[in-house]
Parts: C-alpha cells; sequence; structure tokens
C-alpha cells in the first residue's frame, strides 16, 4: 500500500488483484481483474458505435486474441492489451481514513474485499454470463464499477463520483458568482425589484442547480409559477 503511488511491477501481482492503469493524461483509468498470469478480466464500452478509422488502428491481439472491435462487455485479454502500453498499479482495499483522504479517487477505498477466489469467481462469472454486466454507463456503470463489484460484491466507481462532486463544486460556484453580478446589474436598473430578487435568490442557493435553473427562468414570465414552486420545496 503505497501513500504516493500504487504502481506495481507485474511481477508482483497476484491472482484476484484489483488494477488499473491511467490513460490519456491520467484523466481516467480503466479497471479490472487479474485472474492468472498474463491474464485480465474486464469489462468495456458495450456500445458498437465507433468511428471506423479509430478502430483500425488496433488489430487483434497475436498473443491472446483479444479484439476491441469484436469484443465488448465483459472480456478477458492478456495483460498488455488491458495496459494498453500504459503503466500498471493496484488498487487498495481496508485504506485508512487519512490515507484515503490523500489518495487520487479511483485508486482505493476503505472497504475490505473477499477473498482471491471469491473475486476470481465473480469476475469469471460475469464474463460467462450472457447478460455480461449490462450496459456500458461512464458513470453509472463503469469498469471501476465492474472491478469492484467483484473485489467487495458492491456497486460503485470513485472517479465517477468524484467527477460528478467536481462538476456540481464547478457549477456552483459559477452560479454563486453570476447570481452576484446578477443581483447588482438589478440593484442598477431595477433598484425597485432588487430586495425582492435578493430575498428569492437567498432562498434558492440551497436547492440543486437545476431546480434553481428552472426557478430563475419564470422569474420574469410568470411570478405565480415561481411562487407555487417555492412552496412545493418548502413543502417537501
Amino acid at each position: 500500500m503505497g501513500l504516493i503511488s500504487n504502481k506495481i511491477h507485474r511481477s508482483n501481482l497476484q491472482p484476484g488483484d484489483h488494477i488499473y492503469s491511467f490513460r490519456k493524461w491520467k484523466s481516467y483509468s480503466h479497471h479490472g481483474i487479474f485472474v492468472e498470469a498474463d491474464k485480465v478480466i474486464h469489462y468495456t464500452k458495450t456500445r458498437k458505435e465507433e468511428p471506423a478509422n479509430k478502430l483500425r488502428r488496433r488489430p487483434a491481439c497475436g498473443k491472446c486474441g483479444f479484439d476491441r472491435k469484436v469484443h465488448r462487455g465483459v472480456v478477458i485479454s492478456c495483460l498488455d492489451c488491458f495496459l494498453s502500453r500504459y503503466e500498471l498499479y493496484r488498487f487498495d482495499y481496508e485504506v485508512p481514513y487519512h490515507h484515503f483522504l490523500f489518495k487520487r479517487s479511483g485508486t482505493c477505498s476503505t472497504g475490505s474485499c473477499d477473498d482471491p477466489a471469491a473475486v476470481i469467481r465473480s469476475a469469471t462469472d460475469l464474463l460467462n454470463s450472457q447478460d455480461g454486466f449490462g450496459d456500458y454507463n461512464l458513470f453509472e456503470n463503469n469498469c471501476e464499477c465492474f472491478a469492484i463489484y467483484c473485489k467487495t460484491g458492491k456497486h460503485m466507481s470513485e472517479q465517477a463520483c468524484s467527477a460528478k462532486l467536481t462538476i456540481r463544486a464547478v457549477a456552483q460556484a459559477v452560479l454563486d458568482q453570476n447570481s452576484g453580478r446578477l443581483l447588482e446589474d438589478v440593484r442598477v436598473h431595477d433598484p425597485e425589484n432588487y430586495m425582492n430578487l435578493k430575498e428569492k435568490i437567498d432562498k434558492l442557493i440551497p436547492l440543486p442547480i437545476n431546480e434553481i435553473i428552472a426557478i430563475l427562468g419564470k422569474l420574469n414570465a410568470n411570478e405565480e409559477e415561481v411562487e407555487e414552486l417555492e412552496t412545493n420545496q418548502t413543502m417537501e
């Protein structure tokens, strides 16, 4: 377990390890389960639509036969195909809270995991299942969800959670700033309506962003609809 990095040499891998490799300037990572010597079960996009020129860049692997144009969903490949020329890392479990806080999302969990035999059995069952791991979804059902499910029986994605929180924080920061701009503009150009608008915005800020935008969008159109929305929010 490394505080700075989870990088590991392939010779130190153990069957049942949850492994991953960063892609594209470490903007995201691909996850899988190491099951035996040079074999990894992982989960890929299930949709068929990809640009033909992109698919032609990677022919079928001469070592394991993995062909990304054909094999989708839960797949098995050699370690080289899984890594796709990127570096190898091992996902940590049972990480202390203080350790977790300093780690990058999608690299560790505070939860415990099953024994290696159970992990491999879970990954293999999904590989052989007709339904696999369901339809791929970047935020709700991705390769990290698959690997964590095989290790723990629980469904989650650390990096997807982090992305959602980041988007929400950025959107909230932008909204806070632009709300201030709106109030200042109304104070100058429509001072009689300033206090009324300020009171409304102060009530709306704790609400989810999409609801705030929906309510503000009706301010100029229909004041009665705004009051009704606010009343419903208070009752909930």
